[in-house]
């Protein structure tokens, strides 16, 4: 048996993962203060004896040390600023850039391995249709991607110079069941079921998306390839492949056998974030690591409706 601490443990990917880690029978511990998180998500899995949920800050030191000394894995999910609203500049600085240095050195003291969750978003917008690979120019502007980026440097760095083992996975635009409500594939399920329109952008911009099984796959692969290896990496993961945001949508309403005249394009504003072109070259995880994603888009999107509606039921 292993032991892994997951930051952002009640999250849509934080309770995924805390789901797979349980089947292979780890004892995992969350922190979760619920800002985002949500206990429904971890419902399920609150009733086994190997599973252990704190509610509280994961800025709170003490107890931060005290979990890292019990487990052999830190799986850091936890991040502010992936809702357009949370711009609180010194909060980002100190959960998306102090944090993982925190945690570096709390790893080298109680010898334990990490793994942090990257975005697409610490890459600046590419200058051409071609995938972004581990080496392209990261985002200088933008207040959560280039915080998430400067987080992972600064740990990466750290954790070479004290023999950390860390990985870090940059997740493309992952989607699956559990999502927040406000996210595009649950606002979509929720607006075919009341079979009302759902107001939606044109749908124009090109995404890599990533079914939720393979980025916990991943996850988990890159915590045994510390394991193995040791050292430090950062790896995308991701499929290669773009699907506009319009495509993605038709295929939840495909799936949901809707009308898919209920699909209000371009009756929202793009976001300011929103880039017209994001695809991610995985290369590096797939030769390093072995990992390919298994589950197509269309697929995926079945899989994750099914599931979202079933557990509403």
């Amino acid at each position: 048996m292993s032991r892994a601490l997951v930051t952002g443990g009640a999250g849509f990917i934080g309770s995924h993962l805390c789901e797979a880690l349980l089947q292979q029978d780890d004892e995992v511990f969350v922190v979760d203060d619920l800002s985002t998180g949500r206990i429904d998500n971890i419902v399920h899995i609150q009733e086994s004896k190997n599973f252990h949920f704190i509610e509280g800050s994961i800025l709170d030191f003490p107890l931060l040390e005290t979990l890292v000394k019990k487990v052999d894995t830190v799986f850091h999910l936890a991040a502010y600023g992936v809702r357009p609203s949370n711009r609180d500049v010194d909060h980002m600085i100190q959960i998306n850039i102090e944090l993982p240095a925190t945690l570096v050195r709390l790893c080298r003291q109680w010898n334990a391995r990490l793994v942090i969750a990257g975005t697409f978003s610490e890459y600046m917008k590419p200058a051409s249709n071609e995938p972004l690979t581990e080496t392209s120019p990261l985002e200088p502007f933008k207040l959560y991607g280039s915080s998430k980026a400067a987080g992972g440097l600064i740990a990466s760095a750290i954790a070479k110079e004290t023999w950390v083992g860390l990985r870090i996975l940059r997740l493309f635009k992952v989607y699956g069941a559990g999502e927040a409500p406000h996210r595009l594939l649950p606002a979509l399920v929720s607006g075919f079921n009341q079979k009302q329109r759902v107001a939606i952008s044109s749908g124009t911009q090109i995404l890599d998306f990533v079914y939720i099984d393979d980025v916990i796959e991943a996850l988990v692969r890159a915590d045994k390839h510390i394991r193995n290896h040791g050292a430090v990496a950062t790896w995308n993961v991701s499929t290669g492949q773009g699907h506009s945001v319009r495509h993605f949508a038709q295929l939840v309403a495909e799936a949901m056998n809707s009308d898919g005249s209920l699909l209000g394009f371009g009756e929202i504003a793009m976001r300011k974030d929103d880039e017209p072109w994001l695809v991610g070259d995985p290369g590096l995880i797939q030769s390093q690591l072995g990992w390919h994603p298994r589950i197509e888009l269309e697929t995926g999107v079945k899989a994750a409706v099914a599931a979202i509606i079933n557990h509403r039921l």
